[in-house]
């Protein structure tokens, strides 16, 4: 609609906004409906670009290793074991290393003395861990030599056993390998960080 100003300024008589807003209300009207009538066509989907976040377990999953089926698994974590009549559980930690301070400017130690501890636990019967079934290699599948503190030490009912393994560990990705008669069960996957 057109709107005639006189020369004062001022719209004529008849003639101003207020002739507009009915128009103006009923455009708007039907703007409401058609965007009311596209929504009902096709259904809004609340679930629509979410995606499911899953909750951490409540306990930590702990793998099995049984003969003919060995387990990897990171430096620390624990593997239950399946050994016919015998179950029970083995965990590797370490190496625990003994840095000495570098000297100022000198460029990091590319070894250093450390220990790696086993625990094997038992909740029935017993069973031996021996410090010969236990193998450390380096990245390139070299053995690294290392030394138990003891030939051996048995597991029992509320009695862990325990072997510390003590030897020279080279910066870079290691592995400990336990093996139960004669066959690899257990594998830890470890990384010694000297800087």
């Amino acid at each position: 609609m057109i709107q005639r100003f006189t020369d004062r300024g001022r719209a004529q008589h008849g003639r101003g906004l207020g002739r507009r807003l009915p128009g103006a209300v009923a455009v708007l009207g039907l703007l409401v409906a058609a965007t009311s009538a596209c929504s009902s066509a096709a259904p809004a989907r609340p679930d629509l670009g979410r995606v499911a976040i899953p909750s951490a377990p409540g306990a930590p999953i702990v793998p099995t290793a049984s003969p003919g089926h060995a387990q990897l698994v990171a430096m620390g974590d624990a593997v239950h074991l399946d050994l016919g009549a015998q179950q029970g559980q083995i965990t590797a930690t370490g190496p625990d290393l003994a840095l000495p301070a570098p000297a100022p400017g000198a460029a990091p130690a590319a070894q250093s003395q450390g220990s790696i501890t086993v625990t094997l636990r038992v909740p029935a019967g017993s069973e031996v861990l021996s410090g010969d079934a236990l193998a450390v290699s380096d990245e390139l599948g070299h053995a690294v030599q290392v030394t138990a503190d003891a030939a051996s030490a048995t597991a029992g009912p509320g009695h862990d056993a325990v072997l510390h393994l003590a030897g020279t560990f080279a910066a870079g990705h290691s592995t400990l390998t336990w093996s139960n008669a004669g066959k690899p069960l257990a594998t830890w996957d470890f990384e010694v960080e000297l800087d």
